[in-house]
């Protein structure tokens, strides 16, 4: 055969409690992009060969009913590692999660000894910052694990507006959407700029998406660190739209009203009563980007009486810049 398809060897780490999707999702997009180079010349194309790699020498792993076939990683002759996402609900439980993955820990700092190209999504940037590996380098992460992963791992430079960023050999990319991004960056970085725009359209996808920032909201990004801001928050979310008083939120994160304002403090840089109203702008965002509201009803359902009080609220609090807002709340380290 002449001038056959270039090989690129692509392995993604299945573990314990990671997303199944993140694991299956890079490769569909590389299957697509297989099917496209095909209408390249011929000294243009290549081809992804991927499969799930284990670093516990299990033949097969079982995620939530999806069963994983495994070739061992050590030894493995690949281009490129993607590290899917780890499945959490909330930052503390990530925590517990990446405690219990030190195999896999020591088998990305195995791999990347070898200079191949490693690629985290999401969630698992923790797992590779666990390694050290990231400390000093650029990365990035979903969004609303921010606040967690700058006290988690404060040498790392983390830019969490980012969707992709590369630094050396070490890829991450943002929230769970990314993982397209991440799956796309491959296929550029390997195949050109042509073949990843022609897959993005094969997707439906914007091919030059490059932040997070329009997604992000910034109550949520503010608490992931902190576990009495963590249970306050949940504790306000679903009282928005009713009053509620200091000496019973106090009571609810079974602290003294004076304690309570001094960890709000601390930990944010405002008072409860101040982060409840952004909670509720957060609310009056999302009410007005997708339902057919009208003011009256959306200041209702946040918890205001007056129209024209929440306006001024909204207004305030809305105009902020993310960089502002983050300077506010401290989340710039």
């Amino acid at each position: 055969m002449k001038n056959p398809p270039r090989t690129i060897h692509v392995g993604v780490l299945a573990y314990p409690g990671c997303l199944r999707s993140s694991a299956v999702v890079p490769l569909d997009v590389l299957r697509i992009a297989n099917a496209l180079t095909g209408y390249r010349p011929a000294a243009q194309r290549i081809r992804f060969e991927c499969g799930w790699l284990g670093a516990r020498g299990e033949p097969s792993l079982a995620v939530d009913g999806l069963v994983f076939p495994l070739a061992p990683l050590e030894g493995a002759k690949i281009d490129a590692l993607i590290v899917p996402a780890v499945a959490h609900d909330a930052p503390h439980e990530l925590s517990q999660v990446l405690d219990g993955l030190a195999p896999e820990q020591a088998a990305i700092a195995a791999y990347a000894a070898g200079g191949g190209l490693l690629v985290s999504s999401c969630s698992s940037t923790g797992l590779v910052a666990r390694t050290g590996l990231l400390d000093g380098r650029r990365a990035t992460t979903s969004w609303w694990l921010s606040s967690w992963f700058r006290h988690k791992f404060p040498d790392v430079l983390l830019d969490a507006d980012a969707l992709v960023v590369q630094d050396g050999a070490l890829v991450s990319s943002g929230g769970f959407g990314s993982t397209l991004d991440l799956a796309l960056w491959l296929v550029g970085h390997f195949g050109g700029e042509e073949l990843r725009q022609l897959t993005a359209r094969i997707l439906v996808m914007d091919a030059h998406r490059a932040s997070q920032a329009p997604y992000v909201s910034d109550a949520i990004a503010a608490q992931g660190a902190h576990p009495t801001i963590e249970r306050a928050r949940r504790w306000l979310n679903a009282r928005l739209d009713q009053p509620w008083t200091m000496a019973q939120l106090a009571a609810h994160c079974a602290l003294s009203q004076r304690t309570l304002l001094r960890r709000f403090q601390e930990a944010l840089g405002v008072s409860p009563v101040q982060y409840a109203q952004q909670l509720r702008v957060e609310r009056a965002k999302a009410l007005l980007e997708t339902t057919g509201l009208s003011l009256e009803e959306i200041t209702v359902r946040c918890g205001y009486e007056d129209a024209a009080t929440f306006s001024k609220v909204f207004k305030r609090w809305a105009a902020l810049t993310p960089r502002e807002y983050r300077q506010r709340f401290a989340l710039v380290r």
